[in-house]
C-alpha cells in the first residue's frame, strides 16, 4: 500500500544468485541468497517469477550461462527489474558490469538492485559514485582471491598432489557428504581404478603392435562397449589424450603447462616409464610416415566455421558452448600425392570430425574450394542497411576530426617527419649508419607515416585525403558485390566471414545453411528459418 492506502501496482521481478567455489563458506550460499532476495522483494511488492542461478568460478560473464539467458529474457522485457543478493554476485568485472547495467538501466529501462547494499536511485550522481566504488572493490577482492588460489594450487602440484578431477584410470575415495552445500567429501588423494586402470593397460599395449591407429582403438573400446570417464564413447581424441598423458607415470600434469619438470605425484604409477616410452616412439614413427605434418603454410577459408548437417542432432543443447566435446564441427585436412613427374602434390578437405571420432556419419570429405566458392557467392549477396551506412560513415568522420584535432597525434607525425630527416643527415654525412640500417630505419618510419597520411595528417591539403576516403568508403558500402569482386586478399575475406558468420552448414558437397552472428543477421538479404532446420540463406 502507499501512504493513501492504495494498491501499489506489483513489479515483475528476477532473481539472480551466482555462487563461486572460492567463495562457498563466506555467507554466499545459493539458499541464502535466494532467501534474502524473496524477503526484500515481499517487502518491495515484487513478484520474482524467474530465477537465474549459476555455481562457477570465475569473474568473466562468458561462462555464465544463466546470466546470458538473463540478459536475453530482459531484452524481451519479460521482467522490469533484477535482484541480486551483492553486487559481486552480478559481476565482479568493472568493465562488465558498467556494459550491462548500462545496458539494462538505460536502453531497456530494467534496474539492478542489491540486497545487502543501499545504493539508491543509480541515476543521482552520489548512488553512481557509491556502486561504482563497490564495483572496483568486488573486482580487487576478485584479484586478490584469483592470486592466492593460484599460488595455492601451484604450491600443490609442487607438494605433489594433482589439480582439477581424476582422468580416466583414477579416483578419489567418497570419505562423506556435506548436508549444507548437498554435495559429497571426497579424500585428496587419487586412487587406481581397478578396471579403468586395466582399459588404459590395454590402450598402451595394443598401440605397440603399430598396427593400430587412434581410431582403431577407440572403435575396438566402442565395440566392447567400453565408456570414458564422463559415460561418453572413446573417441580418437580421447585416445589421444591418454597416449600422451605422463600422469599414468605417476607425474604431476597441469591442464595448461602439461607436464611440471617431472614432478612426482602422491598418486600411484598405472605403467612403466619402458611402456609409455615405446608408444611415444612409435607415435612419432607414425607422425613421421603416416601422419599430417603440421603445416603452418596451409590457407582454409572457414576453418573454424563449419559444421556437418548429418550430425546437427550433437549439437543439441551446446549451441553456445564452444570448448563442448561432440559437435559436429567439420576439420580441415590435406591429402598429398606425387604426379607423373614425380613433383608433389597437395589439395585441401573439409571432413565431419564426429565421423573422424566415431566413425557413424556418412559424409564425405569435400574439397575446400567447392564449399569456399559456394559460402564465397553467398557472401556477395550481403545488403548493407541504410541506417548501417549512415553510422559507418559517421564514424569515419569523427574519426579524421578527431585526429586532426588532437596534438599529441600531430606531435607523432611532426617526430616522426623530424627523425627521418635526421637519419637522411646522418646517413649522408657520416658514418654512423649502414646501409642496410638506414633503409630498414627510414621503411619503419615510412610505414607510420602512411597510417597518419591515410587520415590525412601529412597532406598539405589536408581536406583532401578525407573527402576522397569517404566519398570511396561510401561506394563499397553501397555495392559490398563490387567490393568482394574486387581485389581484395583471401585473408581479409576471411576476416569479413568470420565476422558476419558463426556457422556454416554442409550435406555432401553442398552449403545448406548459414546462421549469420546476431549483430550481421541485417546484412544477409534473403535469410529465412525453416523449421527444423538451420538458418538458409539463398545468395
Amino acid at each position: 500500500m502507499d501512504t493513501f492506502g492504495q494498491k501499489t501496482k506489483t513489479i515483475i521481478g528476477a532473481g539472480y544468485i551466482r555462487e563461486s567455489t572460492e567463495e562457498q563458506d563466506k555467507g554466499y550460499s545459493p539458499d541464502n541468497q535466494e532467501r534474502q532476495i524473496k524477503s526484500y522483494a515481499e517487502r518491495n511488492n515484487i513478484d520474482v517469477k524467474f530465477w537465474y542461478k549459476d555455481l562457477v568460478t570465475g569473474t568473466s560473464t562468458v561462462k555464465r550461462d544463466n546470466f546470458k539467458q538473463m540478459i536475453s529474457d530482459a531484452e524481451l522485457h519479460k521482467f522490469g527489474i533484477i535482484i541480486v543478493f551483492h553486487s559481486s554476485r552480478f559481476a565482479r568485472n568493472v568493465k562488465e558490469a558498467r556494459q550491462y547495467k548500462t545496458l539494462l538501466r538505460e536502453k531497456l529501462g530494467i534496474d539492478v538492485v542489491s540486497v545487502t547494499q543501499h545504493f539508491g536511485d543509480w541515476q543521482n550522481p552520489s548512488s553512481f559514485l557509491n556502486e561504482g566504488v563497490n564495483e572496483l572493490f568486488d573486482e580487487h577482492y576478485s584479484r586478490v582471491v584469483s592470486f592466492w588460489v593460484r599460488h595455492g594450487l601451484a604450491e600443490k602440484r609442487l607438494q605433489g598432489y594433482q589439480r582439477g578431477n581424476p582422468p580416466f584410470g583414477y579416483y578419489k575415495k567418497q570419505i562423506g557428504f556435506d548436508k549444507e552445500k548437498a554435495r559429497p567429501i571426497y579424500e585428496k588423494e587419487w586412487r587406481v581404478h581397478p578396471q579403468e586402470s586395466k582399459i588404459i593397460k590395454k590402450i598402451y599395449q595394443l598401440y605397440t603392435t603399430g598396427k593400430y591407429s587412434y581410431q582403431d582403438l577407440a572403435g575396438i573400446l566402442r565395440h566392447e562397449g567400453e565408456k570414458t570417464k564422463y559415460k561418453n564413447p572413446f573417441t580418437y581424441s580421447s585416445i589421444k589424450d591418454i597416449l600422451g598423458n605422463k600422469v599414468y607415470l605417476g607425474y604431476v600434469v597441469s591442464p595448461r603447462k602439461k607436464d611440471l619438470s617431472d614432478i612426482k605425484g602422491k598418486h600411484p604409477a598405472i605403467l612403466t616409464k619402458k611402456l609409455f616410452d615405446e608408444v611415444q616412439k612409435i607415435k612419432n614413427i607414425r607422425n613421421a610416415t603416416i601422419g599430417r605434418p603440421v603445416a603452418q603454410h596451409r590457407f582454409y577459408l572457414l576453418q573454424g566455421l563449419l559444421y556437418c548437417y548429418r550430425c546437427a542432432k550433437y549439437l543439441l543443447g551446446k549451441e553456445n558452448k564452444p570448448q563442448a566435446k561432440l559437435i559436429p564441427k567439420m576439420y580441415c585436412h590435406a591429402q598429398r600425392w606425387f604426379d607423373s613427374k614425380g613433383q608433389r602434390q597437395e589439395r585441401y578437405f573439409y571432413g565431419c570430425k564426429l565421423k573422424r571420432e566415431m566413425r557413424g556419419c556418412k559424409q564425405k570429405d569435400v574439397a575446400c574450394e567447392i564449399i569456399d566458392q559456394q559460402v564465397l557467392k553467398i557472401m556477395e549477396g550481403v545488403i548493407l542497411p541504410e541506417d548501417i551506412i549512415q553510422m559507418t560513415l559517421k564514424k569515419l568522420n569523427d574519426l579524421f576530426d578527431n585526429f586532426k584535432k588532437s596534438e599529441n597525434e600531430q606531435d607523432k607525425v611532426r617526430d616522426l617527419e623530424k627523425k627521418k630527416q635526421k637519419l637522411m643527415f646522418l646517413f649522408t654525412n657520416t658514418d654512423d649508419l649502414s646501409e642496410e640500417s638506414y633503409l630498414k630505419q627510414i621503411q619503419q618510419i615510412d610505414e607510420q607515416l602512411a597510417i597518419y597520411s591515410t587520415l590525412g595528417m601529412t597532406e598539405k591539403k589536408k581536406g583532401a585525403t578525407k573527402r576522397v576516403a569517404m566519398v570511396e568508403t561510401e561506394k563499397f558500402l553501397r555495392d559490398f558485390k563490387k567490393f568482394w569482386k574486387s581485389d581484395i586478399g583471401p585473408e581479409e575475406k576471411r576476416a569479413w566471414i568470420q565476422m558476419a558468420i558463426k556457422r556454416i552448414w554442409v550435406k555432401d558437397e553442398k552449403v545448406v545453411g548459414v546462421e549469420p552472428n546476431d549483430d550481421f543477421k541485417p546484412l544477409f538479404a534473403s535469410l529465412r528459418k525453416v523449421s527444423g532446420q538451420p538458418p538458409i540463406v539463398t545468395p
